[in-house]
């Protein structure tokens, strides 16, 4: 695939220019592909298009990640981050380390204000690489909020893929096909930034008009690759397995602390 133009602020980026040949031969993989049938457990129903999927599952699987996860609960992982900030309070070295890391990433990843968009920038043209800087100058500008955030945010969701995901031995139990473990957590973590969306108004009668323009999964995994990436190289790839101290002496890891209080709040 052709790299997308990247010159200017993202409103005026294009994508790539595409091989003369590029639609016949997507042409003769769709017509092999749907003649095999979707890989959704349990469906019986052949793929539509080029996807290992039918087109409901397919559609799933592009907006979330995964055709069969359900979507994590805002309360648990409330509970998660919750056990993050207490497992640093006891630990300031960590702590300062942690934070002096992510107070540099902050800084790196700021962008122009001239990199914001607006519902009216969107169209078929504008590459996934142009949305997702516009939703990141978006969270940064218009919503006043740090790169810090969508970190700690991604390590939160690492801990609840590792309690929830594909976990059939609990009744909240999130499901979810091991082959699209990745990319549901990219996924979930390039959520957080949100949408494009515009308020006009109030007119005569004081009513307002919200204009939205949804995010496609691809523009979400885009910014949730490297919010996960930056959350493993500062946090560390086994921060969840990090031992505790309890008063009772028990062995416990940070990612045990956090499923007795999920339990403790009837969410496990």
């Amino acid at each position: 695939m052709a790299s997308p133009v990247t010159r200017g602020t993202p409103r005026d980026w294009r994508v790539g220019a595409q091989a003369p040949n590029n639609a016949a031969q997507l042409k003769r993989r769709q017509t092999l592909n749907e003649t095999q049938p979707c890989q959704c457990p349990g469906c019986s129903r052949n793929r539509a298009g080029v996807s290992r999927y039918c087109g409901p599952h397919r559609d799933e699987a592009s907006r979330h990640g995964d055709p069969l996860a359900r979507l994590p609960a805002r309360n648990e992982l409330v509970i998660l981050k919750k056990a993050m900030a207490i497992y640093l309070e006891t630990n300031p070295r960590l702590a300062k380390q942690i934070a002096g890391d992510l107070k540099a990433l902050d800084a790196r990843k700021v962008l122009p204000r001239s990199f914001m968009l607006g519902p009216s920038d969107i169209h078929r043209g504008l590459p996934q690489i142009a949305k997702a800087h516009g939703l990141l100058a978006n969270w940064q500008h218009k919503h006043g909020r740090s790169y810090t955030e969508a970190v700690t945010h991604a390590m939160a969701l690492i801990g609840w893929m590792a309690i929830y995901y594909g976990n059939t031995g609990s009744p909240r139990s999130a499901g979810g096909l091991s082959e699209n473990r990745e990319r549901f957590l990219q996924t979930r973590a390039g959520a957080l930034l949100g949408d494009f969306r515009k308020t006009i108004g109030p007119d005569a009668k004081g009513r307002t008009t919200t204009l939205i323009k949804d995010v496609s999964g691809a523009t979400r995994r885009h910014l949730g690759r490297d919010s996960i990436r930056n959350a493993r190289e500062i946090y560390g790839k086994d921060f969840w397995s990090s031992p505790v101290s309890t008063v009772d002496g028990q062995d416990m890891t940070i990612l045990d602390y956090a499923k007795a209080a999920l339990r403790a709040a009837k969410l496990l």
